[in-house]
């Protein structure tokens, strides 16, 4: 096998496990740090990296339209529980950030805005900061 078949062997499991975590909020069960461990060992990289890397593809795809706002917020949450502080980097406090935003109403503002108003613009901030190559 040469390396990029190998390259694209584990970047598939890695987004395999991914949807896993995503199945099983989306099931309205937490996802268990067993499955961000298997997500973790597919990535091959430290709790550091695999967390930013995550982080990423959580907010690419609820930018995207991929995940609606529930599941996402429920799964930056859930990584925030499972990777500890000193593990959690400026980009991942930044996306988490976003997403706690669109939690709540802020003084003055319509309902059902917090999405429009906050959460997207924070997470387009973020890719353009922290991944400008992927950044839209």
């Amino acid at each position: 096998m040469t390396l990029l078949q190998r390259a694209a062997v584990v970047t598939e499991i890695f987004n395999l496990n991914i949807k896993d975590i995503f199945s099983q909020i989306v099931e309205n069960d937490y996802p268990s740090a067993g499955k961000f461990d298997d997500a973790m060992a597919s990535f091959g990289g430290s709790r550091r990296a695999f967390s930013e890397h995550f982080a990423k593809e959580l907010a690419l795809r609820y930018l995207q339209g991929k995940l609606d706002f529930d599941v996402a917020d429920y799964a930056i949450n859930a990584l925030s529980d499972w990777t500890p502080l000193e593990d959690f980097s400026a980009c991942c406090w930044a996306i988490y950030r976003a997403f706690d935003e669109g939690e709540y109403l802020h003084r003055g503002q319509d309902v059902g805005t917090n999405e429009e108003l906050f959460t997207r613009p924070s997470l387009r901030q973020a890719m353009t900061d922290f991944f400008p190559d992927e950044a839209s």
